[in-house]
């Protein structure tokens, strides 16, 4: 590579801010602060990489999350008692188109990577797949793996993950309790059947256990087992996913040896057409239908169900608004629900 040793660094600085509104059928929610307009997931973002070579590439990334609202100390629109920014991820690596790419830190786990996020593409989503459904995601390896490490080999139409969890600190639960993720690692692939067709499959198991401040302690071993087929002919954008969750979701019962009672099952599909439209202001216009499933099985009986019906309209200079609707049918009554979002990328 020629050039000084200045002109191998690369810096990239980007970032979405989202502000949107929620309201469930039937006024049940009118006091809350989503009922009234709330952040809906302001992130910033910076890439600094160092091209050592040709080949190798020295890599870091910076991603704050930041609750304009609570930052702008608009009171009854965030959660009191809160905090005003978090860091999604941070992490620092390398990547080599002959070694690979590994890195270190706060970072989408290897089941998001390669199941999650084919179907994380509408607004009221993730109600279903396991990067939303456990503990938390950060803390039990399955969304923003903290204390994590990935490692990834690109083999052409096959590219193959590896991830590994570092102990973790406890994570408060209340009623006396705690999570402790001990230790745990992932698989996952990804494969190319044509330019459009893309099946991704992922594997977790994670060391964790449930303890109380008397240091009484119950060892669970979490499983998460799941795969999705995504095809995007054209302006067509279709994925179905969905995984098999072994004591991973929690049960509701607040007790250390029943905390991750009975296994679960979720699914996720999503289907999305985009219409090209680069008048008067207007990019593209994205109408879709998605919705999601999750079940209990040989536990606690609770099951849910989502079909959202919405449009996504793009326009120029990286503006965005998003209007969805979902009907919901849930062991535990919930009311359907309208989302509009609007957005600014850069």
């Amino acid at each position: 590579m020629n050039g000084s040793a200045w002109n191998r660094f690369e810096v990239q600085v980007g970032g979405s801010i989202r502000e949107q509104y929620f309201n469930r059928s039937g006024g049940g929610d009118d006091g809350s602060y989503k009922h009234k307009g709330y952040d809906g997931g302001t992130r910033f973002r910076l890439h600094a990489n160092y091209h050592v070579n040709d080949d190798l590439t020295l890599l870091s990334y910076f991603e704050y999350g930041v609750d304009t609202m609570h930052v702008a100390g608009w009171e009854d629109h965030y959660v009191k008692g809160s905090k005003t920014t978090n860091r999604r991820q941070v992490y620092f690596g390398f990547d080599s188109s002959r070694y690979g790419r590994l890195t270190l830190g706060k970072q989408n786990s290897v089941y998001y990577d390669t199941v999650g996020v084919q179907t994380d593409v509408w607004d009221y989503d993730m109600l279903a797949q396991a990067s939303s459904v456990g503990v938390s995601g950060d803390y039990d390896g399955s969304y923003r793996a903290r204390k994590s490490a990935k490692y990834i080999y690109d083999l052409g139409r096959t590219k193959l993950y590896f991830g590994w969890l570092i102990p973790d600190d406890d994570y408060h639960l209340g009623n006396g309790l705690n999570y402790r993720r001990k230790s745990g690692g992932s698989v996952g692939v990804s494969y190319d059947f044509t330019p459009t067709l893309q099946l991704n499959a992922a594997y977790s198991n994670v060391s964790s256990e449930v303890n109380n401040y008397s240091g009484d302690q119950k060892s669970y071993r979490q499983e998460l087992t799941g795969a999705a087929l995504t095809w995007q002919p054209g302006q067509w954008y279709l994925s179905a996913g969905g995984g098999y969750y072994r004591n991973f979701v929690p049960s509701g019962i607040d007790t250390m040896n029943d905390f991750f009672t009975g296994d679960a099952y979720g699914v996720e599909y999503v289907a999305k057409y985009t219409v090209p439209v680069n008048d008067l202001f207007v990019k593209t216009v994205s109408p879709y239908v998605a919705g999601d499933r999750l079940k209990m099985l040989n536990g606690p009986e609770y099951q849910s169900n989502h079909q959202a019906i919405g449009v996504a309209t793009k326009f120029d200079y990286g503006f965005r608004f998003d209007l969805e609707h979902t009907f919901a049918n849930t062991s535990d009554n919930e009311a359907d629900a309208t989302l509009a979002r609007v957005r600014y990328d850069f």
